[in-house]
């Protein structure tokens, strides 16, 4: 028996408007009412999160920037936190410059960029109820400032984003979590730092077996939450490598994906075989 439901946000419980359609609310509020724990695990920010959450009144706390942080809808209270340590978010962000990245950070759940350009305006489209400060150079204000970072986000080009650069990716994961949400975009975390871990955290709270949880995801951000689970589940809309390491591939985020798991691996309804 299940008893732990985890969704990613977007691509997966979000549709491409970016919202959770009527269906998808009254699924999880009707698994939530039979006393299933459920949450989300994004890479988003907490804040940007935090909407969605309170909608679906979910009743575990959010795991957030990729892992990085697990903290309380209701309390705020923090049950996790591993950020990247200032020299280490110096080194990734003096490489991703030389690049041509544009690079966002996360400091005490707001975010921080050197100045407001399409690829933030782009970011904050989708990332409602968030606080943005351009500080110009990135590297001198965290030499300055000292600050540690919850998570980097990158992204090369926002039209056209281009492949990984594959030496930026080795140099970077040499001494921090680097992983894709998709296209050109890098989501940096500190060593150790996944949705998997967080989420074998969450279950541990809880007292929930590994084979009793449920994880659903869309992208490469996933695979650690997916590979966890007792059952992983693709959604329809997600690349090839992810539905091949899930155990289930399930419809896509515009038709109800996460829906249709819930109604066939938690309230036993007749549902669209995939």
């Amino acid at each position: 028996m299940y008893k732990l439901l985890v969704s990613d946000a977007d691509g997966s419980l979000l549709n491409s408007n970016s919202a959770i359609s009527d269906r998808t609310k009254e699924a999880v509020r009707e698994v939530i009412s039979r006393g299933v724990i459920f949450t989300i695990a994004t890479g988003r920010m907490f804040s940007s999160i935090l909407p969605y959450a309170e909608e679906l009144k979910i009743n575990a706390p959010v795991i957030s920037y990729n892992g990085a942080l697990i903290k309380d809808i209701y309390t705020k209270k923090v049950y996790y936190y591993n950020p990247i340590p200032s020299e280490d978010a110096l080194f990734a962000i003096k490489l991703l410059k030389e690049n041509g990245y544009h690079i966002n950070l996360y400091i005490d759940d707001e975010l921080y960029v050197e100045k407001i350009t399409d690829r933030v305006e782009w970011y904050l489209s989708f990332n409602n109820n968030v606080k943005v400060n351009p500080v110009g150079d990135l590297i001198e204000f965290l030499e300055d400032t000292g600050n540690v970072t919850a998570k980097i986000y990158a992204l090369n080009d926002l039209k056209n984003p281009i492949s990984i650069d594959a030496r930026v990716y080795d140099e970077i994961s040499k001494k921090l979590t680097i992983s894709s949400s998709g296209g050109g975009h890098l989501e940096i975390n500190a060593k150790g730092v996944s949705k998997g871990n967080a989420l074998k955290t969450l279950a541990n709270m809880y007292n929930i077996k590994r084979e009793q949880v449920v994880a659903i995801g869309d992208n490469l951000n996933d695979l650690s939450m997916i590979e966890y689970a007792g059952l992983g589940v693709a959604m329809g809309n997600a690349p090839d490598i992810v539905k091949i390491k899930a155990s289930y591939t399930t419809l896509s985020n515009d038709e109800d994906g996460v829906a249709h798991v819930i109604d066939k691996f938690f309230l036993n309804r007749k549902t669209i075989a995939v």
